[in-house]
């Protein structure tokens, strides 16, 4: 979509926006993550949510050394990989043509040091610039920010793990009861 207007900005406004962008794209993905958990994870039950479970059914050699049906039931979580990406690195590049610096009256600053300091403040505002191009500046539409950014599979968090380390616990393999009596 081409933009029709463009207006200086500060630079705090453009970084603001820029990396509110950032922000917000993580916690989209932290939201996908629990929904993935929800939906995936978990049944709802006469007793409540509890975990979903998957039975498998597998032949080996039982302690008499025959071989036979068991059956072992698993968090069904335990068997996908649950996605928890995040921003590892964000990297803007732009370049800004400063249409006004303005310095306002200083502030004192104070804190832990209590060093009382006077310290001016200057707004800065200004244009993202465009990229270069043969076409005449009347006639572009664009700007330019590049933006790159590496995600990574997050580790699991401590809460899963446990959930896990619980749910390890009810896991026991039975040998499966077939109804034929023998």
């Amino acid at each position: 979509m081409p933009i029709t207007s463009v207006e200086a900005l500060q630079l705090s406004q453009l970084l603001g926006a820029l990396l509110s962008s950032v922000v917000d794209a993580q916690a989209q993905a932290a939201r996908a993550t629990v929904e993935f958990v929800e939906s995936v994870g978990f049944e709802e039950t006469p007793q409540g949510e509890r975990l979903r479970n998957v039975k498998v059914r597998y032949f080996k050699k039982d302690e008499n050394d025959e071989r036979t049906e068991f059956e072992v039931e698993v968090p069904l979580l335990a068997l996908v990989n649950i996605p928890s990406l995040a921003v590892r690195q964000a990297k803007l590049t732009f370049s800004y043509d400063v249409v006004t610096a303005v310095e306002t009256p200083p502030t004192t600053t104070t804190g832990a040091a209590g060093t009382g300091l006077k310290l001016p403040i200057a707004k800065i505002t200004g244009f993202v610039r465009r990229p270069p191009a043969s076409t005449p500046a009347a006639e572009r539409r664009t700007t330019a920010v590049d933006l790159e950014v590496t995600l990574e599979q997050q580790e699991m968090p401590i809460g899963i793990e446990r959930l896990f380390d619980l749910a390890e616990l009810g896991i026991s393999e039975q040998p499966v009861d077939d109804g034929g009596g023998g």
